[in-house]
Parts: C-alpha cells; sequence; structure tokens
C-alpha cells in the first residue's frame, strides 16, 4: 500500500502524458497557404494572439491578425504593440539616416556626444579599423560603429545610469548547441540591451531633439508610419500584453520606461511594419530624402569587416543566401522581423504575449515554416509546442502537491522513522535517512539562491528573479513554489524529529 501512494504521482504523470500524446491533432499534415498555418499554429504553438504581415519585390502579399491581447481584445492590423527588442531596427534606421546626412560619423568617438560617459568600463571585443585615434591622455577610441556593432562588452553595474527595472530580451538564431558553444568561447561578445539606449542619448546629443521627435520627424512621418511612436502614451488602443503559464494566457501591463525606447519600447503596428519592409527590401523609385532608396541596402551590411551585425539587423549567412533578422521579448510582447534581401522579401510577427518560449521558439518556427510556403509553396506543422508546455505543468504541479502532502504527514514520517530505529540495533539507516533529508534541504536552498546567477552567467547579464517571471513566468514560479516545497517537507520531517528526540 505504501508502495503504490508513492506511484501515484507518476502513474498521474504517466496518464497525463499519453492523453496529450495520443489526443488527435486536428488540422492538415502539410501547409499551403499562409492563412491556415498561421490560425492552426497560433493554439498549437500556445499564443494569445499576433499580427502577421509578409512583403515582397515591394507590395504586401498577406496580412492578417489573429487571437486576442492580453484583455481579450480581438487584434487587428493597425492595433499598437511593443516590438522588444526589434526597436533597433528603426532605432539603427535612425541611426543611418544621420550618418548619412552627416549630422555625426560612425567613426566619431562616443565621448563627443556622452563626455560623462565611463569608457573605461567598456570592454573591446572587436577593433574599428576607421575609427579616429583620441588625444593620448584620453585613452583607447569608443567609436559608435562599435557600439551599433555589439561589438564592445558593456557593463551593467557601470552603466547603470542607462539602465531600467525592465529589460528586453533578444533572440537569436533557434540554435542551442551553437549558442552553448559560442557564448562560452574566449572574447565572445555578450548583446546588451543597453546599446541602443545609449545610441538613443547619442543621437539626442547630436541633433538636440528628443528620440521621438527624431524618429517622427526622419521616418515614421515621411514613411506614414502614424501607428508607430517612442511614447505609447501618445497613442490610442495600445494592446494589453501576456505572459505564458504552461499553455494558459493572463493579461500582463507593459511600460517600458521611455529611456529603453530605442532598444525595447517602440510600439508599431504590422501595417506599419510592413510599410517599412517593403520600404528597405524593395526601394521605390522615388523614396525618402532622410532615407534615400539608393541608400537602403547598407542597413543590413555588417558595420565591422566580418561581423555580424547591421544598423539594427543581426546577419547570418546560410547556404549562400542572406538571412537577416531580428526580435526578442519584452514584458507581455514578442515579435520576429526576417528579411531576405536578395529575393526582396520579408515577414514581421507581432505577438501580444512575451517571454522565452514564444520569442526565442515559436516565432522562430513560425517564420522558418512562413519561409518555406514563401519560396517553396508549402510547409510541414511544427511541433506542437503547447502539448510540451501541458506536459511540464501537469508534471510539475503533481510534484509541487506531492510536496505538500508529505510535508503535512511529517509527523507520521518522523515516527515512522522512530521505529524503524527501535527495532534495529543500529542507528545507521535513520543517520542516512536524516543526512539525505538535510542534503535535500541545502540542495534546494542552493539552487533557489543561484538560479538567476546561473542563468544570467548562461545569457551574459545580471538576472534577479523579476526577470525571470518577466521572461518565463510559469517555468519561473513552479521552479519556486517547487524549491520552497520541498524545504519546508525537509525542514518539517527534521523539526518533528529533533521535538520527538527531546520528548
Amino acid at each position: 500500500m505504501r508502495l503504490f501512494r508513492k506511484l501515484i504521482p507518476w502513474i498521474v504523470i504517466a496518464l497525463s502524458l499519453a492523453v496529450i500524446i495520443y489526443l488527435p491533432d486536428i488540422g492538415p499534415e502539410r501547409y499551403t497557404d499562409f492563412a491556415t498555418m498561421f490560425r492552426h499554429e497560433r493554439s498549437r504553438q500556445a499564443n494569445a494572439g499576433y499580427s502577421v504581415a509578409i512583403c515582397r519585390n515591394g507590395s504586401v502579399i498577406y496580412q492578417e491578425s489573429f487571437g486576442h491581447d492580453g484583455s481579450g481584445q480581438p487584434l487587428a492590423k493597425d492595433t499598437p504593440m511593443y516590438l522588444g527588442p526589434s526597436s533597433e531596427i528603426l532605432s539603427g534606421a535612425l541611426l543611418y539616416s544621420l550618418a548619412l546626412q552627416k549630422s555625426l560619423s560612425l567613426d566619431d568617438d562616443i565621448r563627443m556626444y556622452l563626455p560623462e560617459l565611463p569608457v573605461s568600463k567598456i570592454r573591446n571585443i572587436k577593433i574599428d579599423p576607421e575609427a579616429k585615434a583620441p588625444p593620448a591622455d584620453q585613452g583607447e577610441a569608443i567609436t559608435l560603429r562599435q557600439l551599433a556593432s555589439h561589438s564592445l562588452n558593456l557593463s551593467d553595474q557601470a552603466l547603470k545610469h542607462f539602465g531600467s527595472r525592465i529589460s528586453g530580451l533578444e533572440a537569436g538564431e533557434f540554435d542551442p548547441e551553437k549558442y552553448l558553444k559560442s557564448r562560452f568561447q574566449p572574447g565572445t561578445t555578450v548583446r546588451s540591451r543597453l546599446t541602443y539606449r545609449i545610441l538613443g542619448i547619442v543621437m539626442e546629443n547630436a541633433e538636440g531633439m528628443s528620440f521621438d521627435e527624431l524618429l517622427q520627424s526622419r521616418l515614421l512621418i515621411p514613411m506614414e508610419m502614424h501607428g508607430t511612436t517612442a511614447r505609447p502614451d501618445s497613442l490610442q488602443g495600445v494592446a494589453t500584453g501576456s505572459g505564458l503559464f504552461f499553455g494558459l494566457s493572463f493579461p500582463y501591463d507593459s511600460t517600458v520606461p521611455y529611456i529603453a525606447a530605442p532598444a525595447d519600447g517602440i510600439v508599431s503596428t504590422s501595417e506599419d511594419i510592413a510599410k517599412f519592409l517593403s520600404y528597405i527590401t524593395a526601394p521605390p523609385k522615388r523614396g525618402i530624402k532622410t532615407l534615400p532608396p539608393s541608400s537602403v541596402a547598407g542597413l543590413y551590411q555588417p558595420l565591422l569587416p566580418g561581423g555580424d551585425t547591421g544598423f539594427g539587423w543581426r546577419i547570418l549567412t546560410k547556404e549562400g543566401d542572406r538571412l537577416v533578422f531580428q526580435g526578442g521579448s519584452v514584458e507581455g510582447f514578442s515579435s520576429r522581423m526576417v528579411i531576405w534581401p536578395e529575393r526582396n522579401a520579408a515577414i514581421a510577427i507581432l505577438s501580444a504575449q512575451g517571454g522565452f518560449v514564444q520569442s526565442n521558439i515559436v516565432l522562430p518556427l513560425l517564420t522558418s515554416a512562413a519561409e518555406k510556403m514563401l519560396f517553396t509553396g508549402s510547409s510541414p506543422r511544427l511541433f506542437p509546442i503547447s502539448r510540451i508546455l501541458f506536459i511540464i505543468g501537469i508534471s510539475l504541479t503533481v510534484y509541487v502537491i506531492s510536496l505538500l502532502l508529505q510535508t503535512a504527514t511529517a509527523l507520521s514520517w518522523t515516527k515512522t522513522l522512530r521505529d524503524r530505529r527501535e527495532t534495529s540495533r543500529r542507528d545507521t539507516f535513520q543517520n542516512l535517512v536524516l543526512l539525505r533529508t538535510f542534503a535535500g534541504l541545502a540542495l534546494r536552498a542552493a539552487f533557489l539562491i543561484s538560479a538567476p546567477l546561473l542563468l544570467g552567467q548562461l545569457i551574459g547579464k545580471p538576472l534577479v528573479y523579476h526577470d525571470l517571471l518577466a521572461v518565463e513566468p510559469g517555468g519561473s514560479t513552479l521552479f519556486i513554489i517547487a524549491m520552497l516545497a520541498g524545504i519546508m517537507r525537509n525542514a518539517a520531517r527534521m523539526l518533528w524529529f529533533v521535538h520527538l528526540e527531546r520528548g
């Protein structure tokens, strides 16, 4: 009977696993049109809602919205949503525009615009060959080009003046093995979310105007992107973000501070982004003066020789074809922008749901499937992430409930242990059990304390639990509860043992 009770949680998990795995997956095995794919995959990938725009040869060939935002409002092509790290593509275009108009030079030392910047705390990874040498007493030059190309390691502590509680999570290529190998190689640069925050202030100081005013006057108004702004409070109808709790979404009230706008806080619509992507992938004969059609290709060229970063864009070469992308998440929102310059094509997905799973896994999978459909005519259906999330959620919930029940029966457990000691001639078994109980308590406490530190080392920036809860609320919440429940169970058993021993 005792063995059966121990097996109950595993039986529940096994049954849940069987039900979810063998539940019929309604929908086509292969997609041949965008509407069917995005409609079916939204629920299969546990996404609350997103807006999609696909451009080719200067025209929008597909545009549609699916689902709702965190408040339950249906999404539309003109629904403003936070771009998160994709804000950099507009900030980068603004920086490029200012460079073309000679308002600043990418080879200028950053101290020309920010004299107070503690450059001694910034570590050079790649040297800019075009940099102008500063006076000998000022140390090594730190150029705008180096900063914009993410070739500097920035210290969050030294540059905390540019930081804030809310920060985006940039999503790279969906290749965990490649990321882990590159992350721990000597001389690897960590892409900091402070980069475009600093560049935003540089642009303001260079022109004597606010970042939003510069963005409006040079890009947004000329391109008629009226649903885009760096000041979301100036727009009506901005979507409510949402978080993901193992396949279930919940509202997430997001307010990105203005200082973070150039990096994570620009708000836009899929309709506006489609205009921008159409312009830069297939420039018209007569464009806007601040970003001439003849120059737009410079947006997605490497800023440094051999680099992988353009003006806000990340550049990847696959089989001789360039894949230029940007994306990520900020509290309650995620996005993914991909362009294929040689094919004059682009896709944008803006989602009213944030989190690591959506920005780093789901949206890259969706854009990859859309790429297959765009260039080959069809795509196989994707792996259902929602089922994996439900399985993990059920497993962790059963585990936590099991721990809480064991905590409630800690007195019975302790009496059973003492009874076994009385029937045995030695205390060896009892001591081993107590040692295991104490070790379990200590290890769980260590995991609980070190989790943000270890994950911070993995992604290359300091983290606290607020960051983990913002990035992946479901996993972080159940991890905290599971660790605390395990600590409470073991502590209860130890305390009951001490109490009974003292009589």
